[in-house]
């Protein structure tokens, strides 16, 4: 013992078992080593009677919370609140247990969230349980020490985190690897609660907009019953949805939106986002004038349409509304096409003022491969559009197929976890949660210039369209549908209830807007009527298909049916008879470019007869005798 330097770290095992013999027995070791250890100070660990760690030691039967430990020490810290409390072992077991139940609700919370507006029951996960953690009633007015809860009861957090994350709304975030943009998912969700605080006006702009989308749908099964217009009743939520996303768009610098949907609730975007004139959607069901849809073939509700919109902050936003086939998602690559092009055209390589928002059904999300396609194009520097916005409008129905038996996720939205970007589930009938949603969807498009995803669920109160009989296939699901209010009325009554807004003025919104809708099917059933034309069509010249408008759709109207009558008189067709005296007694044109035939115009017949040339080129060798030399 005479010199230790030989000794390191190494030895310390050997140093702590001699220790121990020292305190059972001095006189078992050496008496140099008994000289040293009688030195040593009276403090930390040494000169106690103890054969063991200061602490206590844990197990799965004596977990790290266990309240008959020891006291430990303790110390005086300051909370974000401001209050001084005392932190222990004790308390920091409580905090290690609130930190798994707040992380499983981040996680896990969207399973049990309320969703479905059928209010069939969602599945709550035994780790959202306090019990899991092993807090009894007694633990309920403990005070959580630190952490993103501090200073609040474990009753607040738990109360809290189920507003959050188990009301209306759920989401799912956990899975993106950045950090930062969890914290700030977490920030924006959790210290609002996941609840907008909506002003008098905003309130009632939604229930406005959601009249509208109500009276709309009810006034073209009325009054154009022969259409099958795959109505929006049981998702009308999408009307305000749009409308709040346009309106936040404008606020962060947006200029163009190109959207894309399939034909579910088209008429109704149409008609209440597009600012199409209900005239010429009335118009185009009644079928008044054919010749104005030639060329077109398609049916109503998959034609685009284009305007431009007046924010309330006086920005203005141009629409484009893609036209859309029957296959329900192969637009979407079209749109994300216009999107990228118009950004490239007006050099806008920061993707700050264009952008795409895309509207899917919950089926064909999941079940098309497309959609894939299109997400995974969305960071690739070639096709990257600065972030698009996903509506999946949730029938949780496809056709006549049910969730499960047609896909083997837990979601339809579960293919988007394959980005690095939030899916915010909401219930679309609480239209204030909708209008959480899209404001933070809006605001981390704009903060990531990434895709978002919000899947809105709903119901399909007819069948896939009009005709179709539901009960058939799903008896118990529309008899829930069938007891149902509908958006508009469950949010009227959630507004008189606070005193927000008088039945009266409800009343007016809706009586105003259907006799306008009136006003607009006398103008469309008017025999001088003259469609609405998008900005491209007057571009179009003479095209066939394109709509005539004024003196020069009346003219041809009226030479049509003056040559109508004309042939009747005679008693034969009048086309052909138009065609026989045109080749008889009217004197051939001249020739253009040195060609045989004159080009016909747009919208004209061509003259059976083909014209002489005007020069001939001399017979070649192998020119085959008696056929005449081609034209030059």
């Amino acid at each position: 013992m005479s010199d230790t330097r030989e000794f390191n770290s190494q030895s310390l095992g050997f140093f702590e078992d001699l220790y121990l013999d020292y305190l059972r027995d001095p006189q078992s070791v050496d008496s140099e080593w008994r000289d040293y250890f009688a030195s040593l100070p009276a403090n930390g660990s040494a000169g106690r009677d103890s054969f063991g760690p200061s602490f206590q030691r844990s197990s799965i039967f004596n977990p790290p919370g266990a309240r008959n430990g020891h006291a430990g020490t303790s110390e005086i810290v300051k909370a974000e609140t401001g209050e001084e409390l005392e932190v222990s072992a004790e308390a920091a077991a409580l905090q290690y247990r609130v930190d798994k139940l707040v992380r499983n609700y981040r996680v896990r919370g969207h399973i049990s969230a309320e969703l479905d507006p059928l209010g069939r029951g969602s599945e709550r996960p035994a780790e959202l349980e306090p019990s899991y953690y092993g807090f009894t009633d007694a633990d309920m007015e403990r005070v959580v020490p630190s952490g993103t809860m501090a200073g609040r009861t474990l009753r607040e957090v738990i109360e809290r985190l189920k507003t959050t994350y188990c009301r209306s709304v759920g989401v799912q975030f956990m899975h993106i690897d950045d950090l930062e943009v969890r914290k700030w998912l977490q920030e924006q969700m959790e210290e609002s609660q996941n609840q907008l605080d909506l002003t008098l006006a905003q309130q009632r702009r939604i229930l406005e907009t959601l009249t509208n989308a109500v009276v709309f749908k009810n006034f073209l099964a009325e009054e154009v019953r022969r259409c099958q217009s795959f109505s929006l009743e049981g998702g009308e939520s999408l009307i305000p949805l749009l409308d709040l996303a346009i309106e936040a768009s404008g606020q962060q610098g947006i200029r163009d939106i190109v959207l894309g949907m399939a034909h579910r609730g088209r008429l109704n975007v149409l008609a209440n986002i597009m600012s199409k004139r209900p005239a010429d959607i009335f118009r185009e069901f009644d079928d008044v004038d054919p010749e104005e849809q030639r060329g077109r073939g398609d049916v109503k509700y998959h034609l685009g349409y284009s305007s431009d919109w007046r924010s309330e902050s006086g920005q203005s936003i141009h629409l484009s509304l893609a036209f859309n086939p029957s296959h329900l998602e192969y637009v979407n690559t079209v749109v994300l096409g216009r999107t990228r092009a118009k950004q490239d055209r007006d050099n806008d390589a920061r993707r700050e003022h264009g952008m795409a928002i895309l509207i899917h059904g919950d089926a064909a999300f999941i079940g098309e491969g497309v959609v894939q396609e299109t997400l995974n194009l969305s960071e690739l520097p070639g096709y990257h559009v600065g972030g698009t916005l996903h509506v999946v409008v949730n029938n949780q129905i496809g056709f006549t197929t049910s969730p499960a038996e047609g896909r083997s996720t837990t979601y339809a939205t579960d293919v988007a976890k394959m980005l690095q970007s939030p899916i915010f589930h909401v219930n679309g009938e609480d239209p204030e949660a909708v209008a959480q949603v899209v404001k933070l969807a809006m605001d981390f498009r704009h903060t990531f210039k990434r895709d978002v995803v919000i899947d809105m669920y709903c119901y399909r109160r007819f069948g896939h369209n009009e005709g179709d009989e539901p009960r058939f296939t799903q008896p118990q699901m529309y008899e829930a549908i069938r007891k149902r209010k509908s958006v508009r009325e469950a949010y009227l009554e959630r507004l008189l209830a606070k005193s927000e807004i008088s039945k009266d003025e409800a009343d007016t919104l809706a009586d105003e807007r259907r006799a306008w809708l009136e006003e607009q099917l006398a103008l469309a059933r008017q025999r001088r009527f003259s469609p609405r034309v998008p900005g491209l069509c007057r571009h179009l010249g003479g095209l066939p298909g394109r709509p005539r408008r004024g003196r020069q759709r009346r003219r041809h109207r009226h030479q049509r049916r003056a040559g109508q009558d004309a042939a009747r008189s005679a008693g034969a067709r009048p086309r052909r008879l138009q065609g026989q005296q045109q080749d008889q007694t009217q004197p051939r044109s001249a020739p253009r470019h040195g060609r045989g035939r004159a080009p016909a115009r747009l919208g004209r017949r061509r003259s059976a007869r083909p014209r002489e040339p005007r020069h001939r080129r001399p017979p070649r060798p192998h020119d085959r005798p008696g056929r005449p030399a081609r034209h030059l």
